[in-house]
């Protein structure tokens, strides 16, 4: 059949065939390269007919531009193929016109797919077939498409090299960049300045000061370009150029530059265009140096400095005068701004400068005072996650009058908005006791209205959240005063024992878990056996930390009272008991040995300690998650995430009893085994840059999973056989590329899989000898690996405010996605289902803005299956493909991802309400 396809082939690509025939044999060409089963020799006897074609059809554009895309995709899909594909088009980037762009396209897209991943191996390539006068050439062709796509790839192939592999010398390429940033069309200008920028970001303190300069030139020019696109990358460039000159050696040289560029981005502060407001505030939050009367003018519409009475103008006051009025207010027109993308990128800034200067922090107090009351749910979160930002640096001064409009907050609608209040309050200066007294009331109300806390356990009810709420202020009142702990009943610290995890939460870490429960346990004279403990304890209570003192110290001072004043001073007091990450890390790896240890349990079928102890597990890694930042983040992120796998394989095990007959299925056992599949796989793919060790270590874990299923199901198909002889295959191959061994459990499977055959296996699966072997081994979870995670939001969208649509019609929804160490070769998808109906939209990396590893967009996508009812909820989350363990079994459902997926983000609901039912 592929020697019949291939001699029709070769008579349809004949010069004397009709445009119709040829076209089709383009077609049935694809078809015979991406068949996965199509032999190699067919491949490259189909890409050696397409090759024959192009001398064939030399003077043919409307043939020649198919065929090198679909050689470019071939070679892109088999990379043998590769060297003769680029030969047969390396002629074509002289022949001027579209072909020479089609050409570039194709040689791009075989440089972007090399083993590096585009990187350093993948320039050598282009070096290979662009020498430095075919790029200068390429560069200054009349088309524009051409000069489009080879600045693309010179943008694209900075950074990517060592300094020994690049398609231009250094001063080539800027030559090149700050040339095409003045093209004729905006889409070369706006590529060239991306370029520059990179250029910049590459070269970093390294880059001379007057080729800074002439970067910063050239944006500047271009902040008056007519297209928005264009306006939006120089003012990247121009932030970019200003932290350069922050950083440079002259830096107190460059206070008066710092000065006019941040008058120059408040200028374009006032853009017509939403992007380029956007991108101005977002720089004006990273601008440094800038002088307090400049930080203090953007901030007043009125001109502030300029003495009208002066009877001398000299030429710095009129520079002063022309600066003011430049930057007047320019912070207040961001917050009144009609979109609140730029409300909340404007708040954002000013958190940002407001740590620089305590009279700008204080001004711009009253501005986001204002904000609070936002109509969009993101400006009033972005305002207090602001106001959290200048507490930490201890520039937030509230004042009474600001109060009423604070804590009205803690009674928002949203769940979001009122943890974030509770945050900044707790790092807040009040003014006076009256204010604290109120705010704990406020807090106390809050926490009835919304009763946000983890039912408690126990005889006595402690679900009221008033009464948890006053437990907790009374023991912490008692350990700041001890004469106090008598007139306190015995009943409260017996009741508190069950809260003794919010108590120590409540103090702020001051004192840890143990030296809390001992303190509770002697009040409420509760047995208390460990006399070591204890005596550690009351040495640490007593001597180390100086609790009582630290505690009491606390009391109006200057008319302020501090709620973090404890912390501060247990910050100069503790400094020989302050974790590091290091020390952390230990922490998270010692009780994730104790979830291994849990393993023997398991097997015994102690259902009840198993699970206690993977709780107690839990908590412990919440706690320590209360205020980790950083590095060992993702190690915690890890670290629950196994912990969930182990309880869900303690309920499977539990569930399927070992016994030696077949097992049925029930709905629950299905569901559990999905969720471990699931679990699994976001372990295995959501974390990259795991050790091969703990890689192994999750995929023996996925292979326990699908043994639980035969369990289940009690035979293996053909399709389950493969797929576990794929993934243990991988198992051994990073056993043999790594230090550890293949366990006997997977030795077992191995070997079970292959005596199993390619057909429906007719003998019995070992399965109880499997489980029997299986053994969870303790694994260093070590590693500066990463969390691929997202968040997903709808603003202003609750069941108070639900969405209009039509029913029958599609309806746009507009979410707003943050997304964390995403890479470009990483698949995400946006489901959205109601009900039985499930609507997949594929993310392109491309739309992603921003290249640190947090990154967001907004995406605004039509939901087609709205249903005939007066109102509906829509789930939606976000999706990551895995990498497929075998092209053959891919899903055909092109609507959808192909592969498996996991979940990087949590499910979030949507309200949608009938036009005329509002």
């Amino acid at each position: 059949m592929e020697r019949l396809l291939l001699e029709r082939l070769e008579v349809h690509l004949d010069p004397l065939s009709d445009e119709r025939r040829r076209l089709r044999a383009l077609a049935s060409a694809r078809a015979l390269i991406a068949n996965p089963d199509s032999s190699d020799s067919t491949r490259r006897s189909t890409v050696d007919a397409l090759i024959r074609s192009l001398d064939a059809h030399y003077g043919d554009p409307a043939f020649l531009r198919p065929a090198l895309k679909l050689l470019g995709d071939a070679a892109v899909l088999h990379r043998p193929l590769a060297p003769s594909v680029i030969a047969a088009v390396r002629p074509f980037l002289n022949g001027g016109k579209s072909l020479a762009a089609d050409a570039i396209a194709v040689v791009a897209s075989i440089a972007e797919s090399s083993p590096e991943g585009g990187g350093e191996g993948g320039v050598s390539l282009l070096a290979s077939v662009l020498d430095e006068d075919l790029v200068l050439s390429l560069a200054s062709s009349p088309v524009s498409l051409v000069r489009s796509r080879i600045l693309n790839l010179l943008v694209s192939s900075i950074g990517r090299a060592q300094s020994s592999v690049s398609l231009l010398r250094p001063h080539l390429m800027l030559q090149v960049l700050l040339g095409l940033a003045v093209d004729l069309y905006p889409l070369v200008r706006r590529v060239a300045l991306d370029g520059i920028m990179a250029f910049c970001e590459v070269a970093g303190s390294d880059l001379d000061g007057s080729i800074i300069d002439c970067c910063y030139d050239r944006a500047v020019e271009l902040f008056r370009d007519e297209d928005e696109l264009v306006r939006s990358a120089a003012v990247r460039v121009v932030s970019k150029c200003g932290q350069m000159f922050a950083a440079s050696k002259e830096r107190m040289g460059n206070m008066e530059r710092m000065d006019v560029i941040f008058v120059q981005l408040c200028s374009m502060a006032r853009d017509m265009s939403v992007k380029v407001r956007i991108e101005a505030f977002l720089a004006l939050g990273k601008v440094q140096l800038v002088s307090e009367n400049v930080l203090l003018q953007s901030l007043s519409k009125k001109v502030l400095g300029v003495r009208s009475g002066s009877k001398t103008i000299t030429k710095w006051s009129v520079n002063e005068s022309k600066f003011s009025l430049s930057a007047a207010g320019a912070f207040v027109h961001g917050i009144e701004d009609e979109f609140y993308e730029v409300r909340t990128i404007a708040c954002q800034s000013l958190g940002m400068l407001a740590t620089f200067s305590i009279q700008f922090a204080d001004n711009a107090l009253n501005l986001l005072m204002d904000m609070l009351n936002d109509d969009a749910e993101a400006v009033r979160l972005q305002t207090l996650q602001t106001l959290f930002h200048m507490a930490t640096h201890d520039h937030l001064r509230v004042q009474e009058k600001h109060m009423d409009m604070f804590l009205g907050l803690l009674a928002d609608i949203s769940a979001l908005i009122r943890r974030a209040a509770r945050k900044v309050l707790q790092l807040m200066m009040l003014p006076d006791i009256e204010t604290f007294k109120s705010a704990i009331n406020c807090l106390i109300t809050n926490l009835e209205t919304y009763p946000e806390i983890v039912p408690s356990c126990g005889e006595l009810s402690l679900d009221s959240p008033r009464v948890a709420a006053i437990v907790v202020l009374f023991i912490s009142s008692s350990i700041s005063n001890e004469h106090l702990t008598c007139n306190i009943p015995v009943a409260i610290f017996s009741y508190a024992v069950s809260l003794v995890g919010r108590i120590s939460c409540s103090l702020g870490n001051a004192l840890n878990r143990d030296a809390l429960m001992a303190y509770l346990c002697h009040h409420s004279e509760i047995p208390f056996s460990d006399t070591t403990l204890k005596s550690k304890v009351a040495n640490e209570m007593c001597h180390s930390w100086s609790l009582h003192s630290v505690i009491s110290e606390v009391k109006v001072k200057e008319n302020l009272l501090s709620m973090n004043e404890i912390a501060t001073h247990l910050k100069h007091s503790q400094k020989g008991v302050e974790q590091t990450d290091e020390e952390l890390m230990q922490s998270i790896q010692s009780i994730l040995e104790k979830v291994v240890e849990t393993w023997p349990l398991i097997k015994l079928h102690c259902a009840h300690e198993v699970r206690r102890t993977l709780r107690t597990c839990k908590e412990e890694l919440e706690m320590i998650a209360w205020n980790v930042s950083g590095s060992p983040s993702a190690l915690l992120e890890f670290a629950l995430q196994y912990v969930q796998i182990i309880q869900l394989i303690a309920e499977i095990w539990e569930k399927l009893q070992l016994k030696k007959s077949h097992i049925v299925g029930t709905m629950t056992l299905e569901f559990l085994l999905e969720k471990l599949s699931m679990s699994l796989r976001r372990m295995r793919y959501g974390f990259p840059g795991l050790s091969r060790e703990v890689e192994c270590h999750i995929i023996e874990l996925t292979l326990l999973g699908f043994v639980f299923r035969l369990c289940e199901v009690g035979t293996c198909s053909n399709f389950v056989l493969k797929k576990l002889q794929a993934i243990t295959s991988s198992a051994e191959f990073l056993c043999v590329e790594g230090s550890s061994k293949l366990s006997e459990f997977a030795k077992e499977l191995l070997r079970s899989c292959a005596e199993g055959g390619t057909g429906e296996t007719s003998q019995p699966f070992p399965i109880y000898k499997l489980l029997e072997l299986f053994n969870l081994q303790q694994v260093a979870f070590t590693g500066r690996f990463k969390c691929i995670k997202a968040e997903l939001q709808v603003f202003g969208n609750d069941s108070e405010n639900p969405l209009p649509f039509v029913p029958g019609l599609p309806v746009g929804i507009t979410f707003q996605i943050t997304v964390h160490n995403i890479s470009t070769n990483d698949r995400l998808w946006l489901r959205m289902a109601v009900g039985v109906s499930v609507q997949y939209v594929f993310l392109d990396s491309c739309q992603f803005t921003g290249r640190d590893e947090v990154r967001k967009f907004a995406v605004n996508t039509p939901f087609y299956a709205t249903p005939k009812v007066p109102s509906f909820l829509l789930r939606a989350c976000m999706l990551m493909e895995c990498p497929s363990e075998n092209v053959t079994y891919q899903k055909k459902d092109q609507r959808g991802p192909k592969d498996d997926i996991f979940l990087v983000c949590e499910e979030i609901e949507v309200y949608l309400v009938k036009i005329d039912s509002r």
